[in-house]
Formats: C-alpha cells, sequence, structure tokens
C-alpha cells in the first residue's frame, strides 16, 4: 500500500514533457521525460522531491527503459551525488579501460576520450563476465552541455537484435552458437592514439604480473599472454553476443561495432593493430554484417540535446549507449548502481 502511495505521489507531483528527439518503442515513450509539477527552488527542494517519488521512478524505469528528467535545479556533481543518495540507489565502482576523473563519492566524469572521438553503443561493464556485477542503471548528469554535438545517444538493445536477425539470420544464427572473441593488447602504459587503451595497471588495479594475470581471468573471463615490452595481450571469452536479462526479448549485448577491425587474420594483434574480435571458433566476423549492426543501432538511437541540469537515466540491461563527438567545452558526469 506504501509504495502504491509513492507511485501515486510520483504521478502527481511529476509531470509528463514532449521532445521532438522522442521515440515510440513498443508503445512505450522512449525516453519518457518527466519535470517537477511545481518549480523546486533548490538542489535541496530536488533531491527531497526524488525522494518521494523514487518508486514511480522505479516503475517508469523498468516500462520506458530509459528517464530524462528536465527542468531540476541540479548544478554539479554534489548535487548529482545528493540525488542519487535520495533515491536510494546503491552505487558501485567502475572496472574497465574508459578514461574517466573522479569527481566526489561515486560521481566521475563520464569519458575523457578526446572530443573529436565518437564512442560507439554498448552496455556499461558489459565485457565484465559476471554478469551479476553489472550495473543495473546508469546515470548521466549534464553539468556543462556542449557548444555542439555531444549527445549521449542511446538504443532499445532488443530492437537492435531484432534488427539484424531480420537483415542477417544466419550470422545472428552463428553468434548464437558460437559467441564471440575480444582480441585486445593492453599496453603497460596508457596510449593516447586509442579511447580505451589504458596501462593494464591501471585497468586491473595492479602492477604485479601475475596478479594482473589472475584478475584478468577473474574478471574478464581473459587469457593473457605477456608481450615484449611489458605489454599485455588479452583474448575474452568466448562471450555471449545477445543475452536475455529477465525481459521479454534477448538484448544486443556485444561490441562487435567497437572491436571489429578484420586485421587479426591478417597481421595479428599488436599495438599497432591493438583490436578486434572474432567468432568464439576464431573464425572471422563478416564485414558486411558488421557494418549492418552499425546501421542498425543509428537508425534506432535517440539523440537529445544536453540541457545543463539534465539527468539522463538508463536501465542498464535494456539500453545501450554512446557519446558523440563535440566542441567543447562538454562536461557530463556518471553514476552507476547495482
Amino acid at each position: 500500500m506504501g509504495a502504491d502511495k509513492t507511485e501515486g505521489a510520483g504521478s502527481s507531483l511529476l509531470a509528463e514533457a514532449r521532445l521532438p528527439e522522442q521515440r515510440i518503442v513498443d508503445g512505450k515513450l522512449f525516453p519518457l521525460v518527466l519535470t517537477p509539477s511545481s518549480p523546486s527552488e533548490s538542489a535541496i527542494d530536488a533531491c527531497e522531491l526524488l525522494h518521494t517519488c523514487r518508486a514511480f521512478l522505479e516503475q517508469k524505469l523498468k516500462e520506458h527503459g530509459a528517464l530524462l528528467l528536465h527542468g531540476f535545479p541540479l548544478r554539479n556533481g554534489s548535487d548529482l551525488y545528493s540525488a542519487v543518495e535520495s533515491l536510494g540507489w546503491q552505487t558501485m565502482s567502475y572496472i574497465g579501460s574508459a578514461p574517466r576523473t573522479h569527481v566526489v563519492g561515486s560521481v566521475y566524469t563520464a569519458n575523457d576520450a578526446d572530443p573529436d572521438k565518437f564512442i560507439n553503443f554498448h552496455h556499461e561493464m558489459s565485457q565484465i563476465a559476471d554478469v551479476s556485477t553489472w550495473a543495473s542503471k546508469v546515470l548521466f548528469f549534464c553539468e556543462t552541455p556542449p557548444l555542439e554535438r555531444g549527445q549521449t545517444p542511446f538504443v532499445m538493445s532488443h530492437k537492435v537484435t531484432q534488427g539484424v536477425w531480420m537483415q542477417c539470420p544466419d550470422f545472428v544464427q552463428k553468434l548464437e552458437d558460437l559467441g564471440l572473441l575480444y582480441l585486445k593488447v593492453q599496453p603497460l602504459e596508457k596510449d593516447l592514439r586509442y579511447i580505451s587503451l589504458q596501462g593494464w595497471p591501471t585497468v586491473l588495479g595492479t602492477s604485479d604480473r601475475k596478479e594482473a594475470d589472475e584478475r584478468a581471468k577473474e574478471i574478464f573471463n581473459s587469457k593473457v599472454e605477456w608481450l615484449p615490452g611489458g605489454d599485455m595481450k588479452m583474448v575474452t571469452g568466448p562471450a555471449k553476443a545477445t543475452r536475455n536479462f529477465g525481459r521479454e526479448h534477448n538484448a544486443w549485448c556485444n561490441t562487435i561495432t567497437i572491436f571489429y577491425t578484420s586485421t587479426s587474420h591478417k597481421m595479428g594483434i599488436s599495438l599497432e593493430n591493438p583490436y578486434d574480435v572474432v567468432f568464439g571458433d576464431g573464425s572471422p566476423l563478416l564485414a558486411d554484417a558488421v557494418e549492418t549492426s552499425q546501421k542498425i543501432l543509428e537508425e534506432n538511437s535517440v539523440d537529445i540535446p544536453w540541457k545543463q541540469g539534465d539527468l539522463m537515466i538508463l536501465d542498464n540491461f535494456s539500453v545501450l549507449h554512446g557519446r558523440r563527438a563535440y566542441k567543447p567545452p562538454r562536461k557530463i558526469l556518471v553514476t552507476l548502481c547495482k
């Protein structure tokens, strides 16, 4: 009864808004845009409102996959931290190779990659072998909107699975049968030529080779080969290409459009060619099918220009996200929740 009352309070305290970039996905607005029914005067007021509406927001996130909270007087990382505390969601640490800067508490910059770099679509922390340790929610907050572009595009994941299956059924069946192997050279020190080539001591939290080998296997299900100069070659998988998280349809839970280069069968993997992804039996992916996957991702994406104070909440098991290139300045913050 208490939860029902809270959800009722949410429906009266928050109003739906419409944006031209919204889509209708499976009969639901994507994302659902919510604003305070009455203006909030301060971040404290906003946090009290979020606390009151937390059950309502949780339910709407399950229904829609993505929420955009617009018009709340939130200004910076401290306000975001307080907002997440008000929602009562348990935060968690990031594991992976994205370059990020700590701001306060559980709040980090979303990605410090160069502004001219497009970050392709992915589920947060999907490279982690144990799905139970993934973030279930990803919260993005706009402290400083970009001068141009810089959206955080997002896609309903099962629509990608359906689209690729319809256009490339044999490819998807082979993905289901064999899974994927991700090939990557993780350097000893950060390689500035690539977005996610942090040094392996940073990614794995240790400079000890034996311990790094064990952590790579435990965290990523990776086999490690040590290269001259102290660099690490990682072969991760076989990993599933789609996954079901208790929803009606399978999510497109892979990063083939990020990793695919087709170089490993021609010249191997090295710091000059540090990425590739292949089928689980080692055979190469089909370039046309990877291109089709990227096309379907883009066709289904939602790109909403950031406004200062916007808070976007994504169901990480249902929605992929990325980052468009942008003209600085831009400061988008992130918090991950279990």
